[in-house]
């Protein structure tokens, strides 16, 4: 009986050890893979999703969700690319400029999936934003219109959060802005988009 486990337990070793050479991984290791790209995904530099808001949950507490969230991508993300041109994403695209006098406008337009599934007007937030990685006063505040609008914004000047100190956008800053979008007709759907990059030269496009 003893030399019939033994044979077993090296049938089943040599087994799992042709997997692994093969490429194959168990399913609890896949799983695992799986989330692990999932956050690699999302501490990318132009990111987003649609997202199932929980039934009954307050505003609050929805914003508090997402704003750790946004934290976490804002803190382990570099500005490898230039706030220029469109930022094209499944949620919603992104067109930036900067103008000759230095302040950083950007065109905000949801994509047609993203309309099909928030419906036809929704509430557009910035609950979150860092400058340098320092958190600042978000530039943007909420606008409830059709979903077709374009949720255009700027910045040129700014104030980190607890301080009265007016600082003004530099060529090179890292930038990181976060927008909520939550449907006015299902309360629990809703869209988050990630951007994080560096400030252009003055009249880049």
């Amino acid at each position: 009986m003893l030399d019939t486990k033994r044979g077993a337990l090296l049938l089943c070793s040599t087994v799992s050890a042709s997997l692994m050479i093969a490429g194959a991984t168990p399913a609890g290791a896949d799983s695992a893979h799986r989330t692990d790209s999932a956050h690699r995904a999302e501490s990318g530099d132009n990111v987003g999703e649609l997202i199932s808001i929980p039934a009954g949950e307050s505003t609050a507490a929805t914003y508090a969700r997402v704003t750790r969230r946004a934290a976490e991508i804002n803190a382990r993300t570099t500005a490898d690319k230039k706030c220029t041109g469109v930022w094209k994403h499944s949620v919603a695209n992104v067109d930036w400029d900067r103008t000759p006098a230095g302040t950083v406008r950007w065109s905000f337009k949801l994509t047609a999936t993203a309309r099909a599934n928030l419906g036809a007007a929704v509430t557009v937030t910035m609950p979150n934003a860092w400058v340098n990685n320092h958190a600042i006063n978000p530039p943007y505040g909420p606008h409830s219109k059709g979903s077709t609008y374009d949720f255009h914004g700027s910045m040129n000047k700014y104030n980190r959060k607890g301080s009265s100190t007016k600082y003004t956008i530099r060529t090179k800053n890292k930038i990181t802005f976060y927008w909520l979008i939550k449907s006015n007709s299902n309360p629990r759907a809703g869209a988050t988009r990630y951007i994080t990059c560096a400030v252009p030269p003055k009249g880049s496009s």
